[in-house]
Protein backbone atom coordinates (compact mmCIF):
# COMPACT_ATOMS: atom_id res chain seq x y z
CA UNK A 1 0.00 0.00 0.00
CA UNK A 2 1.07 3.59 -0.66
CA UNK A 3 0.05 6.11 1.98
CA UNK A 4 -0.21 9.71 0.76
CA UNK A 5 0.31 12.34 3.47
CA UNK A 6 -0.68 15.98 2.97
CA UNK A 7 0.12 18.67 5.57
CA UNK A 8 -2.32 21.56 5.37
CA UNK A 9 -2.90 24.92 6.97
CA UNK A 10 -5.59 27.33 5.70
CA UNK A 11 -5.66 25.53 2.36
CA UNK A 12 -9.33 26.01 1.46
CA UNK A 13 -8.45 27.41 -1.98
CA UNK A 14 -6.17 24.53 -2.98
CA UNK A 15 -7.00 21.37 -1.02
CA UNK A 16 -9.99 20.47 -3.23
CA UNK A 17 -8.05 20.34 -6.54
CA UNK A 18 -5.20 18.55 -4.76
CA UNK A 19 -7.48 15.76 -3.54
CA UNK A 20 -9.40 15.62 -6.84
CA UNK A 21 -6.15 14.93 -8.69
CA UNK A 22 -5.15 12.22 -6.24
CA UNK A 23 -8.57 10.55 -6.49
CA UNK A 24 -8.17 10.44 -10.28
CA UNK A 25 -4.83 8.61 -10.14
CA UNK A 26 -4.82 5.20 -11.76
CA UNK A 27 -2.34 2.63 -10.46
CA UNK A 28 -2.41 -1.07 -9.75
CA UNK A 29 -1.85 -0.61 -6.05
CA UNK A 30 -3.83 0.19 -2.93
CA UNK A 31 -3.56 3.69 -1.57
CA UNK A 32 -4.80 5.79 1.33
CA UNK A 33 -4.83 9.56 1.72
CA UNK A 34 -4.17 11.28 5.04
CA UNK A 35 -4.58 15.03 5.52
CA UNK A 36 -2.96 16.43 8.67
CA UNK A 37 -4.71 19.75 9.12
CA UNK A 38 -4.47 22.63 11.59
CA UNK A 39 -6.45 25.17 9.57
CA UNK A 40 -8.64 27.99 10.81
CA UNK A 41 -10.56 28.21 7.53
CA UNK A 42 -12.91 25.75 5.75
CA UNK A 43 -10.24 23.22 4.82
CA UNK A 44 -11.51 20.42 7.10
CA UNK A 45 -15.11 20.86 5.90
CA UNK A 46 -13.98 20.70 2.26
CA UNK A 47 -12.04 17.51 2.92
CA UNK A 48 -14.90 15.85 4.78
CA UNK A 49 -17.64 16.91 2.35
CA UNK A 50 -15.90 16.30 -0.97
CA UNK A 51 -13.66 13.36 -0.06
CA UNK A 52 -15.19 11.37 2.80
CA UNK A 53 -12.77 8.51 2.17
CA UNK A 54 -9.80 10.68 3.09
CA UNK A 55 -8.56 10.30 6.65
CA UNK A 56 -8.55 13.74 8.28
CA UNK A 57 -6.23 14.20 11.25
CA UNK A 58 -7.10 17.46 13.01
CA UNK A 59 -4.69 19.46 15.17
CA UNK A 60 -5.98 22.19 17.48
CA UNK A 61 -2.84 24.31 17.18
CA UNK A 62 -1.03 25.37 14.04
CA UNK A 63 1.34 22.56 13.11
CA UNK A 64 4.42 23.10 10.97
CA UNK A 65 4.70 21.05 7.79
CA UNK A 66 7.51 18.83 9.08
CA UNK A 67 5.63 17.89 12.25
CA UNK A 68 2.48 17.27 10.18
CA UNK A 69 4.36 14.87 7.92
CA UNK A 70 5.71 13.02 10.93
CA UNK A 71 2.21 12.76 12.41
CA UNK A 72 0.87 11.51 9.10
CA UNK A 73 3.59 8.89 8.91
CA UNK A 74 2.62 7.49 12.31
CA UNK A 75 -0.98 7.23 11.07
CA UNK A 76 -0.02 5.60 7.76
CA UNK A 77 -0.56 1.92 7.03
CA UNK A 78 1.47 1.68 3.82
CA UNK A 79 5.00 0.38 3.39
CA UNK A 80 5.63 3.45 1.21
CA UNK A 81 4.71 6.97 2.34
CA UNK A 82 4.32 9.67 -0.32
CA UNK A 83 4.24 13.38 0.46
CA UNK A 84 2.59 16.15 -1.52
CA UNK A 85 1.66 19.66 -0.43
CA UNK A 86 -1.88 21.00 -0.22
CA UNK A 87 -1.10 23.60 -2.89
CA UNK A 88 0.09 20.99 -5.39
CA UNK A 89 -1.77 19.01 -8.05
CA UNK A 90 -0.40 15.60 -8.99
CA UNK A 91 -0.31 15.03 -12.75
CA UNK A 92 -1.69 11.79 -14.23
CA UNK A 93 0.76 8.94 -13.70
CA UNK A 94 2.11 10.35 -10.43
CA UNK A 95 1.08 7.37 -8.34
CA UNK A 96 2.13 4.93 -11.07
CA UNK A 97 5.62 6.45 -11.08
CA UNK A 98 5.92 5.94 -7.32
CA UNK A 99 4.72 2.36 -7.65
CA UNK A 100 7.14 1.62 -10.50
CA UNK A 101 10.08 3.02 -8.53
CA UNK A 102 9.35 0.97 -5.44
CA UNK A 103 8.89 -2.18 -7.51
CA UNK A 104 12.25 -1.38 -9.07
CA UNK A 105 13.90 -1.43 -5.67
CA UNK A 106 14.20 2.32 -5.04
CA UNK A 107 13.48 3.24 -1.43
CA UNK A 108 13.16 6.97 -2.13
CA UNK A 109 11.81 8.60 -5.28
CA UNK A 110 10.78 12.13 -6.09
CA UNK A 111 9.87 14.09 -9.15
CA UNK A 112 9.58 17.35 -10.98
CA UNK A 113 7.88 20.56 -9.86
CA UNK A 114 5.95 22.64 -12.41
CA UNK A 115 4.73 26.18 -11.74
CA UNK A 116 0.92 26.16 -11.78
CA UNK A 117 0.53 29.94 -11.79
CA UNK A 118 -0.34 31.86 -14.96
CA UNK A 119 2.36 33.92 -16.66
CA UNK A 120 0.71 37.16 -15.52
CA UNK A 121 1.75 36.42 -11.91
CA UNK A 122 5.50 37.16 -12.12
CA UNK A 123 6.08 37.09 -8.35
CA UNK A 124 4.84 33.50 -8.28
CA UNK A 125 7.18 32.61 -11.11
CA UNK A 126 10.05 34.34 -9.31
CA UNK A 127 9.35 32.08 -6.35
CA UNK A 128 9.43 29.07 -8.66
CA UNK A 129 12.76 30.17 -10.17
CA UNK A 130 14.25 30.76 -6.71
CA UNK A 131 13.20 27.48 -5.11
CA UNK A 132 12.85 24.80 -7.76
CA UNK A 133 15.54 25.24 -10.39
CA UNK A 134 16.98 21.82 -9.55
CA UNK A 135 13.64 20.06 -9.95
CA UNK A 136 12.33 21.18 -13.34
CA UNK A 137 10.89 18.43 -15.57
CA UNK A 138 13.54 18.93 -18.27
CA UNK A 139 16.31 17.62 -16.03
CA UNK A 140 17.33 14.01 -16.68
CA UNK A 141 16.37 11.02 -14.57
CA UNK A 142 19.00 9.97 -12.05
CA UNK A 143 20.11 9.68 -8.44
CA UNK A 144 20.25 12.86 -6.36
CA UNK A 145 20.84 13.86 -2.75
CA UNK A 146 17.80 16.06 -2.25
CA UNK A 147 14.26 16.56 -3.51
CA UNK A 148 11.53 18.63 -1.80
CA UNK A 149 8.73 17.02 0.18
CA UNK A 150 6.18 18.63 -2.13
CA UNK A 151 6.74 15.62 -4.40
CA UNK A 152 8.54 12.65 -2.87
CA UNK A 153 7.96 9.15 -1.50
CA UNK A 154 9.99 7.09 0.97
CA UNK A 155 9.91 3.51 2.12
CA UNK A 156 8.60 3.52 5.66
CA UNK A 157 11.85 2.06 7.00
CA UNK A 158 13.72 5.21 5.94
CA UNK A 159 11.26 7.46 7.75
CA UNK A 160 11.55 5.36 10.88
CA UNK A 161 15.34 5.26 10.70
CA UNK A 162 16.09 8.88 9.79
CA UNK A 163 13.04 10.78 11.03
CA UNK A 164 11.43 12.86 12.26
CA UNK A 165 11.40 15.98 10.09
CA UNK A 166 12.97 18.74 12.25
CA UNK A 167 10.32 21.44 12.22
CA UNK A 168 12.62 24.04 13.81
CA UNK A 169 14.35 24.39 10.45
CA UNK A 170 11.21 25.16 8.43
CA UNK A 171 11.12 25.59 5.46
CA UNK A 172 14.36 23.60 5.11
CA UNK A 173 13.36 20.63 7.26
CA UNK A 174 13.25 18.34 4.22
CA UNK A 175 16.82 19.34 3.36
CA UNK A 176 17.98 18.26 6.83
CA UNK A 177 16.09 14.96 6.58
CA UNK A 178 17.56 14.19 3.16
CA UNK A 179 21.05 14.96 4.43
CA UNK A 180 20.49 12.28 7.04
CA UNK A 181 19.61 9.89 4.24
CA UNK A 182 22.69 10.84 2.25
CA UNK A 183 24.99 10.47 5.24
CA UNK A 184 23.38 7.09 5.89
CA UNK A 185 24.31 5.88 2.41
CA UNK A 186 20.91 6.44 0.77
CA UNK A 187 20.18 8.37 -2.42
CA UNK A 188 16.93 9.50 -4.02
CA UNK A 189 15.78 8.69 -7.54
CA UNK A 190 14.71 11.76 -9.48
CA UNK A 191 12.03 10.73 -11.98
CA UNK A 192 10.91 13.67 -14.16
CA UNK A 193 7.77 11.74 -15.14
CA UNK A 194 6.57 12.01 -11.53
CA UNK A 195 5.21 15.56 -11.73
CA UNK A 196 3.21 17.92 -9.59
CA UNK A 197 1.97 21.43 -10.35
CA UNK A 198 2.77 23.77 -7.48
CA UNK A 199 0.86 27.00 -6.86
CA UNK A 200 3.19 29.75 -5.62
CA UNK A 201 2.56 32.96 -3.70
CA UNK A 202 1.36 35.55 -6.26
CA UNK A 203 1.84 38.63 -4.05
CA UNK A 204 5.25 40.30 -4.12
CA UNK A 205 5.25 40.89 -0.37
CA UNK A 206 4.51 37.24 0.38
CA UNK A 207 7.25 36.16 -2.02
CA UNK A 208 9.84 38.44 -0.40
CA UNK A 209 8.93 37.38 3.13
CA UNK A 210 9.20 33.72 2.18
CA UNK A 211 12.62 34.26 0.60
CA UNK A 212 13.80 35.96 3.79
CA UNK A 213 12.47 33.00 5.79
CA UNK A 214 14.33 30.55 3.55
CA UNK A 215 17.55 32.56 3.95
CA UNK A 216 17.33 32.43 7.75
CA UNK A 217 16.63 28.70 7.69
CA UNK A 218 19.52 28.09 5.29
CA UNK A 219 21.94 29.85 7.64
CA UNK A 220 20.59 27.83 10.58
CA UNK A 221 21.05 24.53 8.74
CA UNK A 222 24.60 25.40 7.68
CA UNK A 223 25.54 26.56 11.17
CA UNK A 224 24.22 23.41 12.77
CA UNK A 225 25.23 20.75 10.28
CA UNK A 226 27.93 22.22 8.04
CA UNK A 227 28.28 21.99 4.28
CA UNK A 228 29.23 24.44 1.50
CA UNK A 229 28.82 27.95 2.87
CA UNK A 230 28.97 26.93 6.53
CA UNK A 231 32.03 29.09 7.20
CA UNK A 232 30.09 32.15 6.01
CA UNK A 233 26.95 31.25 7.98
CA UNK A 234 28.98 30.78 11.17
CA UNK A 235 30.85 34.10 10.90
CA UNK A 236 28.66 37.21 10.59
CA UNK A 237 31.56 39.36 9.36
CA UNK A 238 32.11 36.92 6.46
CA UNK A 239 28.38 36.98 5.75
CA UNK A 240 28.55 40.77 5.54
CA UNK A 241 31.55 40.64 3.18
CA UNK A 242 29.81 38.05 0.98
CA UNK A 243 26.67 40.17 0.54
CA UNK A 244 27.68 41.55 -2.88
CA UNK A 245 28.62 38.09 -4.15
CA UNK A 246 26.15 35.40 -3.12
CA UNK A 247 22.86 36.81 -4.52
CA UNK A 248 24.41 37.40 -8.00
CA UNK A 249 25.97 33.93 -7.87
CA UNK A 250 22.62 32.31 -7.07
CA UNK A 251 20.98 34.36 -9.83
CA UNK A 252 23.61 33.26 -12.36
CA UNK A 253 23.27 29.60 -11.42
CA UNK A 254 19.49 29.78 -11.72
CA UNK A 255 19.69 31.48 -15.11
CA UNK A 256 22.21 28.90 -16.33
CA UNK A 257 19.88 26.00 -15.47
CA UNK A 258 16.87 27.49 -17.25
CA UNK A 259 18.88 28.57 -20.29
CA UNK A 260 20.42 25.11 -20.57
CA UNK A 261 17.21 23.14 -20.28
CA UNK A 262 14.53 25.53 -21.55
CA UNK A 263 16.43 27.50 -24.17
CA UNK A 264 13.94 29.77 -25.95
CA UNK A 265 11.44 29.54 -23.09
CA UNK A 266 13.97 30.37 -20.38
CA UNK A 267 13.04 34.05 -19.97
CA UNK A 268 9.28 33.59 -19.69
CA UNK A 269 7.79 35.41 -17.94
CA UNK A 270 10.24 38.28 -18.40
CA UNK A 271 9.16 40.20 -15.29
CA UNK A 272 9.94 37.21 -13.06
CA UNK A 273 13.68 37.67 -13.49
CA UNK A 274 14.04 41.17 -11.98
CA UNK A 275 11.74 40.04 -9.18
CA UNK A 276 14.00 37.02 -8.67
CA UNK A 277 16.97 39.38 -8.27
CA UNK A 278 14.98 41.36 -5.68
CA UNK A 279 13.94 38.17 -3.91
CA UNK A 280 17.53 36.94 -3.68
CA UNK A 281 18.38 40.19 -1.94
CA UNK A 282 15.72 39.39 0.64
CA UNK A 283 17.00 35.80 0.83
CA UNK A 284 20.41 37.16 1.70
CA UNK A 285 18.92 39.53 4.25
CA UNK A 286 17.47 36.49 6.00
CA UNK A 287 20.76 34.60 5.62
CA UNK A 288 22.66 37.44 7.28
CA UNK A 289 20.11 37.61 10.09
CA UNK A 290 20.45 33.88 10.58
CA UNK A 291 24.23 34.14 10.70
CA UNK A 292 23.81 36.40 13.73
CA UNK A 293 21.65 33.82 15.53
CA UNK A 294 24.03 30.93 16.20
CA UNK A 295 22.61 27.41 16.36
CA UNK A 296 24.49 24.89 18.45
CA UNK A 297 26.45 22.48 16.33
CA UNK A 298 25.65 18.85 16.92
CA UNK A 299 24.28 15.61 15.65
CA UNK A 300 21.16 15.46 13.55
Amino acid sequence: MISIVIPSYNAEETIGPCLDALAAQRAGTDREIIVVDSSRDRTPEIVSDRHPGVRLVRRDRRTDAGAARTIGTTEAAGDTVAFIDADCIAEPGWLSSIDAARRGGHQAVGGAIICANPLNEPAAWAGYLAEFREFIPERPRGLVDHLPTANIAYHRSLLERFGPFPGEFYPQEDLVFNRRLRDGGQRILFDPAMRVRHRHRPAIGDFLRHQRRIGRATAAVLQRFGGPGAAIARRPFLALLAAPLLPPLKFARTAAVFIRYRRGRALRPVLAWPLLALGLGWWYRGFFEGSNEPHRRGEY
